[in-house]
């Protein structure tokens, strides 16, 4: 059942009816009790009624008025009304109404009442009420019945009545909320509204002038759609960046190739050879940029225990003709929820920098912050003096003017830096003498053992 109303519906309705089923069955419960307590008590005046009758002769169970005590309806036969008297020798004394049939009642010492139902002579429904008396110094028991059908016929029209009226009650109070269930939902217009906005290009966010419960919805979406928008433009930056770049080295391959000949000099054909590797390397500069992806991607967490030795066993291989010595602690307990690919890149640009000028070690550690995660990474090349750190870390400087050999790398780290809004330090390793890159990264939402199972995806990209 995926759809709300539907199940708004069947909530309520299941709970109403649970509710009105106990209501109904305490009220039964309530009103069997309360008629059973109003029949003992006038049971109990009539055994009280009749025990003024009795005369001070025990032994005969003499009645000294008894037309004049209870009434005609216990002379009349079957009236429903009856009573038994048991003298202290076991003598009974019946009224007419029982015409020669007994209760079955049994004495009952003095000072004590016992209830109990039993059916009349008619097949009735009979309430009894036994009661032990003591006049002078016998015990006499009075037994006063009375046939509850008649009651019970209204308890049953009683009933009925209010089972329809719960039933109808049910289906309007139904009624309602279908309506009040389709007027809310009606509040979720505008959603509808600016998603066509957002279709036609008229829209960059959807409106967040909707209910609390759907506000967070809303704001998850604008945030990817923000994310999204952020690619667009990096990938169109991109496109137009290298279109620039292109057309300036292209046009001088293009005119080294007009001029070549079989008699060419090896010189020009080496400024051919650069300018391609210039096309390739702008190339490649803006391909790692394109693939920054600022933001979490279903399913594409960062595992630092799974993906760093991997990380660090291909840099060893790239540089294995320098026989470094990669160490990397890791002081995180769980994966991070942070994009995967956005974070190999960080470390890898990192790492790689560092390989590039190390001479034997290159160190890397990771471990939380007070503000989410912090990483450094030591290399002990010749690092670098004041005037190149400050080159290196000047904003706004074009990739090609800064110091050779940190350029490219660090600027991919700044941008996925600003992205999470990050923060770069850059200065000499206090351990092994060389350069140092330094990283704060708020990450905030850091997985916990307990919820790593719960997030971790089914499968994981190379």
């Amino acid at each position: 059942m995926k759809s709300l109303e539907a199940r708004l519906h069947l909530g309520l309705g299941t709970s109403l009816a649970l509710v009105i089923g106990i209501a109904w069955w305490l009220g039964h419960a309530a009103l069997h009790r309360s008629t059973d307590a109003y029949v003992l008590s006038r049971l109990q005046h009539d055994a009280e009624a009749l025990l003024g009758t009795l005369s001070q002769a025990a032994p005969a169970l003499e009645l000294q008025a008894e037309s004049h005590g209870l009434g005609p309806i216990y002379q009349q036969p079957f009236s429903g009304h009856y009573y038994e008297v048991i003298g202290a020798d076991g003598a009974r004394r019946l009224s007419r109404s029982l015409w020669d049939q007994r209760l079955a009642a049994e004495p009952v010492p003095a000072g004590h009442v016992v209830d109990w139902e039993t059916n009349g002579p008619l097949g009735q429904r009979l309430l009894v009420r036994g009661a032990g008396y003591r006049i002078g110094d016998e015990t006499v028991t009075i037994a006063v019945a009375e046939d509850l059908n008649p009651l019970m016929v209204e308890l049953q029209v009683f009933e009925r009545l209010f089972a329809v009226l719960a039933i109808g009650g049910l289906m309007l109070m139904l009624l309602v909320q279908r309506l009040i269930v389709r007027r809310a939902l009606l509040q979720l217009r505008p959603i509808y509204q600016d998603i066509d906005a957002l279709e036609r290009g008229t829209a960059e966010a959807i409106s967040e002038e909707i209910p609390l419960e759907i506000l967070p919805l809303v704001r998850k979406f604008n945030a990817l759609l923000a994310v999204y928008g952020q690619r667009l433009e990096r990938s169109r930056n991109a496109a137009g960046n290298l279109a620039h770049a292109l057309k300036g080295p292209l046009n001088l391959i293009l005119q080294q190739l007009e001029r070549l000949d079989e008699a060419s000099s090896e010189d020009q054909r080496q400024r051919c050879r650069e300018q391609v590797r210039r096309v390739q390397a702008l190339a490649e500069r803006e391909l790692k940029r394109s693939r920054i992806a600022g933001g979490m991607r279903p399913g594409s967490m960062f595992e630092t225990a799974a993906d760093l030795p991997v990380l660090i066993e291909l840099l060893e291989r790239m540089y294995a003709d320098k026989g470094l010595n990669i160490r990397c602690d890791n002081a995180l307990s769980a994966p991070l929820m942070i994009d995967r690919e956005d974070m190999l890149e960080l470390i890898g640009n990192l790492l790689d920098n560092a390989c590039k000028w190390a001479k034997s070690q290159v160190y890397c550690r990771l471990e939380p912050s007070t503000d989410g995660l912090r990483l450094w990474v030591d290399d002990d090349g010749p690092g670098c003096g004041e005037a190149e750190l400050a080159a290196i870390g000047a904003r706004g400087v074009r990739i090609d003017e800064r110091v050779d050999g940190h350029g490219l790398g660090l600027s991919i780290v700044r941008e996925i830096l600003d992205l999470y809004h990050g923060r770069l330090e850059l200065g000499r390793s206090p351990h092994l003498g060389g350069f140092r890159a330094s990283v704060e990264l708020p990450v905030t939402h850091m997985l916990t053992p307990a919820t790593q199972r719960a997030h971790r995806p089914a499968t994981r990209s190379g």
